[in-house]
């Protein structure tokens, strides 16, 4: 038996985690539903080659999978006022 993981299973583990990174990042609630779902991404992901771009193909099709949650951009503060410089 050999102590190391091959190839597949550490490209693998890393697209999971990647992916789970990016959801907790922005905003997603890590719950078993959504690890699922996320193991559910990167298994299809693989079944399409395990190759060196793994992890990059399941961060790619994200938002195909999970609903992200709204962007909340705050107002200007103060109030932007168009102003001029004093040029004739």
């Amino acid at each position: 038996m050999t102590g190391g993981m091959t190839m597949p299973d550490t490209l693998c583990q890393q697209a999971l985690e990647r992916v789970l990174t990016y959801l907790d990042d922005d905003g997603v609630a890590l719950t078993t539903d959504t690890c699922r779902r996320a193991l559910r991404l990167v298994e299809l992901a693989l079944a399409e080659g395990a190759g060196s771009d793994l992890p990059a193909r399941c961060v790619s099709v994200i938002p195909d999978y999970f609903e992200r949650p709204p962007e909340n951009i705050p107002d200007a503060n103060p109030p932007m006022k168009r102003g001029a410089i004093g040029y004739d």
